[in-house]
This record gives structure tokens, C-alpha cells and sequence, in this order.
């Protein structure tokens, strides 16, 4: 019989899941049991909700915003810098020395080098004139420590306005399938007393004497390069996505081919290069600067909206109703719980300016915010869940958690324990997956670092004119139970 009951469980938690659409009145009506005497009811509850500004964030991302502009809805100003690290492969080489040296006049000379900034998304106006400086790093930031958004390189004493640096002027009007801007690191370097032709010569000439500095990322970073900090100092109206950034350096090599009569020998010019590439292995490190004051504005002053921004902007706090849907109910099933969160469209939604809409958001418990994220830890649909945005379908224009009761179970067990018990927030992410044989799963959540915005409508609790509370977010609830016995 136990069995039995269980499996009559599960095929109504799989019914009233189905029925779940705008209205929920008549569902406990509408599905019976006779056999097991098994009773369904639904409810529905109204939901408090409001804007909170996020602060800093941990930046734990592989790509890098830098630029400057301007949210065309809010008004607030985004500025994206990034700090980026370099791996080298333990099989680096450089061509032969000896041939270098031949092109070079006996000196192992780089004839170009420059930092190629890679980005797979923009925003904005692209032909506007930035400018950006690329600082070398006093010393490597360190992997095991967590850093945030609003990280200072200069404060920290990992770069110094002293260090050299080199500065570009770009746009991102390029039209190619590949999309890039190059830093040139051609003026003379000074290192330890010493002076070379340009970033690249260093590079090779400290292979040359230390070829062992190449062999691991850790002696890389501590003796030869430890990473660039790359700076916005210059113009407003864009910003890029940096999915990768290589140093290059080039240079041409004399080789001489005998003759066989001795005296008519000749010289093979040859042209390389090598490169060392920003990985998951090293670090790549986002700094946002928000305009604070107008964030502050933003969240507290609406009072139909409430706002989902990133990158580390403004996250959704949502106070779920547990003890009114628990009260009663404390030994029934609770089947399911869904919950949605509709968006409300920009004032001038064909603004080719406007930032894009959060793609997927996480809804985790306010205490846990802050853990959630550092001990890298993925949704688990008991405490934490993920939801897209939908254009469609029954809850179109929203995020919607289709079943959210295992964490209105969870947080009623812990009813009272901290002032947030019953709170979440809905916070932008990244995803990342991976494959498992054929199967796709998800590796990693990081906060958003994409320029995204946008508003939802919010839950205010008010009385209508029954006397019921009422709410434009609301909860709706199907419970169980079965029959006690005559």
C-alpha cells in the first residue's frame, strides 16, 4: 500500500504540474482519488518583492569588459577595466637563437610586439573613439584568493601609475568575423637596470638566459610576465567582451645556406612569432566601476518596478509568504510551488542602444548569497534554482520557477533562524556547461558579466476591496493529503 500511495503521489505532483497556467481556482476539484482517498487543494498567495543593490560581486570570469557608457534607460554609467594573466605551455620554445642573432646583428631582438585584445560581443555605438592603457603588473595577483568586482590594482600595490604601460587608441567598428584591437608594446622597456628594444626582446632574451622560467604558468608569472592590468582612461558610448588576450612578439631570423662552390653562399630570410594566451589556468579578473549614487536611486525610489542589472548592479529581493502557506498545511505534501516574475519592456524598446536582457538568472536564498558563489556552487532545485527568460509560451515575457517547493519546505524547517529566513534574490548569470559522453551538464555558475538590464514588475501586498491582500507577483501552491481514516 505504501507503494502504492507513493506512486499516486508522484502522478499528481506530474498532474497538477501540468495544470499549472494563469488560474489555479477549481484544480482541487477538478483532481480526485477516490481509491486512496487522497484530497488536493491550491492556494494562492501574494509576494513582496523589491530592488537591492548588489555591490561588489566575485569576479570569476574567463572574459573581460572594457569601456565606458551609458544605460539609455537608467542613465547610470558602467565602466568595465580587466586584469588578465598569461599561460605558457611547458613545450614553449623559440626558434633558433643562433638564427635570430644572425638577423639581428648578434642580438636577440624582437622586431614587433603587442597585446591582441579579442571580443566576441559589443555594446554600444562602435565607432566611438576609446582609448585604453595596458599596465604590466608589479607582481601576479594570486589564485588562491577570491577577488571582487570593485578590485583595486593601484591600492593593492599590484600596479603602479610608475609601471610601464602602453596606450591605444581604438573603435569597434571592425567588420571581420574575427573582432580585435591591438595594444603595441614597441617603445623601449626597462627592467632591472637593463634596457630592451621592446616588450618581445625581453621576452626572448630572458628565455635565452632562463629557459627554465618557461616551463610551468607559477615561475612564468613570479619571473617573467606577471599579467597586464587594461585600463579605460579615454571615451564613452562602448564597451567590449574580451573572450581572449595574447601577447605576440615577432621576429625575422638570417639563416646561411653554403654553397657548394664556396662562394656564392646565400642567406634564407625567415619571419615567426610566438604567442602566450589568457586560459582557464591563469587569471582574468573583471573590474566594474557603477555609478553608485544612481544605482542607490534606482532601487529605492521605484515603486512599480523592481530591477535586474549586471554586471554588479541590481539584484531582485523576494520575500516568499512561507508561514502563510505552511499555515494549515504543516502535515501536508506540498506538490508544487510556482512562481513568476513578469518583465516589463523598456520605455523605447527599439533603442538599438539598450542593454540586453538577462538570459538566465538564479534564484538562491539571501543568506546564502554570498557562499553560493565563492564555494562554486551549482543549483541544486532544493535551495537554489535556475530559470531563463521566455518571450513565449504561457508565462511569456517572464522568469518563471516552475516548482520552487522543496525550498518553501526547507526555509519553513528553518522559520525564524535570521532576519532573512524568508528571503531570496534573483540574480543575472552566466552559465557554463560541459559534455559528458552525450550528455551536457552545468560545470559552472558565475555572476553575469555582460551589460543586461531589466526591469520586472514588482510585488506590492495591498488589500482589495474584499479585505484580501493581494499582489501583481504571486505564489500559487498545490498541496495533498490523504484522508484520514473514519
Amino acid at each position: 500500500m505504501k507503494i502504492l500511495r507513493l506512486l499516486t503521489v508522484l502522478v499528481i505532483a506530474a498532474l497538477t504540474f501540468a495544470a499549472c497556467d494563469d488560474t489555479t481556482e477549481g484544480i482541487g476539484g477538478s483532481i480526485t482519488n477516490d481509491i486512496d482517498n487522497i484530497n488536493i487543494t491550491s492556494a494562492v498567495f501574494p509576494v513582496a518583492t523589491k530592488s537591492m543593490v548588489s555591490g561588489a560581486v566575485l569576479s570569476r570570469n574567463n572574459s573581460g569588459l572594457i569601456g565606458k557608457m551609458k544605460d539609455p534607460e537608467t542613465g547610470n554609467y558602467v565602466k568595465g577595466d580587466y586584469m588578465t594573466q598569461l599561460s605558457v605551455l611547458p613545450t614553449f620554445s623559440i626558434d633558433t637563437l643562433d638564427y635570430i642573432k644572425q638577423a639581428n646583428k648578434g642580438s636577440i631582438e624582437a622586431a614587433s610586439c603587442y597585446l591582441l585584445v579579442s571580443y566576441n560581443a559589443s555594446y554600444g555605438d562602435t565607432i566611438a573613439p576609446m582609448k585604453v592603457t595596458a599596465y604590466e603588473m608589479t607582481k601576479p595577483m594570486a589564485e588562491d584568493k577570491e577577488y571582487y568586482s570593485d578590485y583595486d590594482v593601484f591600492k593593492e600595490g599590484w600596479v603602479s601609475e610608475n609601471n610601464q604601460h602602453w596606450s591605444s587608441n581604438y573603435n569597434l567598428s571592425n567588420t571581420s568575423d574575427v573582432k580585435n584591437f591591438k595594444i603595441y608594446l614597441n617603445k623601449k622597456y626597462e627592467k632591472d637596470g637593463k634596457t630592451y628594444k621592446n616588450y618581445g626582446s625581453y621576452i626572448m632574451q630572458t628565455y635565452a638566459e632562463h629557459p627554465e622560467y618557461f616551463k610551468t604558468n607559477y615561475k612564468f608569472l613570479h619571473n617573467v610576465c606577471p599579467g597586464f592590468f587594461i585600463k579605460n582612461v579615454g571615451g564613452t558610448g562602448n564597451m567590449a567582451k574580451i573572450w581572449n588576450t595574447e601577447l605576440i612578439f615577432y621576429w625575422t631570423r638570417h639563416k646561411t645556406i653554403k654553397a657548394k662552390d664556396g662562394v656564392t653562399d646565400s642567406i634564407a630570410v625567415g619571419i615567426g612569432y610566438n604567442r602566450f594566451d589568457g586560459t582557464e589556468e591563469v587569471l582574468q579578473l573583471n573590474k566594474i566601476e557603477n555609478d553608485t549614487v544612481k544605482l542607490k536611486q534606482l532601487a529605492s525610489q521605484e515603486k512599480n518596478c523592481t530591477y535586474l542589472k549586471s554586471p554588479a548592479g541590481i539584484f531582485t529581493e523576494v520575500t516568499l509568504p512561507i508561514e502563510d502557506i505552511m499555515k494549515g498545511h504543516e502535515k501536508d505534501t506540498l506538490n508544487t510551488a510556482t512562481i513568476s516574475f513578469p518583465r516589463l519592456n523598456n520605455e523605447n524598446e527599439d533603442n538599438p542602444y539598450n542593454f540586453a536582457t538577462p538570459s538566465t538568472i538564479l534564484m538562491v536564498q539571501k543568506d546564502s548569497l554570498q557562499s553560493f558563489f565563492e564555494k562554486s556552487k551549482l543549483a541544486d532545485s532544493r535551495t537554489s534554482y535556475t530559470t531563463s527568460y521566455s518571450s513565449t509560451g504561457t508565462y511569456k515575457n517572464a522568469y518563471t520557477f516552475q516548482n520552487i517547493a522543496n525550498l518553501v519546505s526547507a526555509m519553513y524547517k528553518n522559520k525564524g533562524k535570521g532576519e532573512n529566513w524568508n528571503k531570496v534574490v534573483l540574480v543575472p548569470v552566466n552559465i557554463i556547461t560541459t559534455a559528458q559522453g552525450h550528455t551536457t551538464v552545468i560545470s559552472k555558475i558565475n555572476h553575469d558579466m555582460s551589460l543586461a538590464s531589466t526591469r520586472l514588475k514588482r510585488g506590492v501586498i495591498t488589500t482589495d476591496s474584499n479585505g484580501k491582500e493581494t499582489s501583481p507577483i504571486q505564489i500559487k501552491v498545490i498541496y495533498s493529503k490523504f484522508k484520514e481514516k473514519e
